[in-house]
């Protein structure tokens, strides 16, 4: 989906839900940043502050549907999530990550239970890097073990 797009599907409901008509969205670029405008009609005008609002909960929606996707993306794979608060005495997980889900995400932990958090209980998520030759390489000999072998051949 195109960014403007993704920005109409989500500012579209909020501006109705404020009473407001979204007339356009903009995409620009001024120097190394990118920008985006949403344009907003109301009978009288709108204010200064109701754009701000307006853009406070159009950044925080942007924001929670790039953690949807993401979390969409990276199902399957191991991450670790921290919470805000402890939970049952504990405030880190990892496992396969899980979801997402409209309201929560998860992850199976080692032991195969399933643990779900609402996403305002997430302080952080992260990937974990996974060795995937771990499991292919042959044990490592001990070094006591080749210090005998050549004390075996002094002999």
């Amino acid at each position: 989906m195109e960014v403007r797009d993704e920005v109409r599907q989500l500012a579209a409901p909020l501006a109705d839900e404020a009473g407001y008509e979204l007339v356009d969205i903009e995409l620009g670029v001024h120097g190394r940043d990118r920008m985006i405008r949403v344009l907003l009609d109301k009978p009288g005008g709108i204010t200064v502050g109701e754009c701000g609002q307006f853009s406070r909960r159009l950044s925080d929606c942007l924001d929670m549907n790039q953690i949807l996707e993401a979390v969409a993306r990276f199902a399957g794979q191991r991450a670790g999530l921290t919470t805000h608060q402890a939970l049952e005495g504990r405030r880190h997980y990892e496992g396969v990550l899980l979801g997402p889900d409209a309201e929560r995400v998860g992850v199976r932990l080692d032991d195969g239970r399933e643990q779900w958090f609402d996403w305002v209980e997430i302080k952080t998520a992260r990937l974990v890097a996974v060795d995937p030759w771990a499991d292919r390489r042959p044990p490592q000999a001990s070094h006591a073990g080749n210090r005998r072998r050549s004390e075996d051949k002094a002999r």
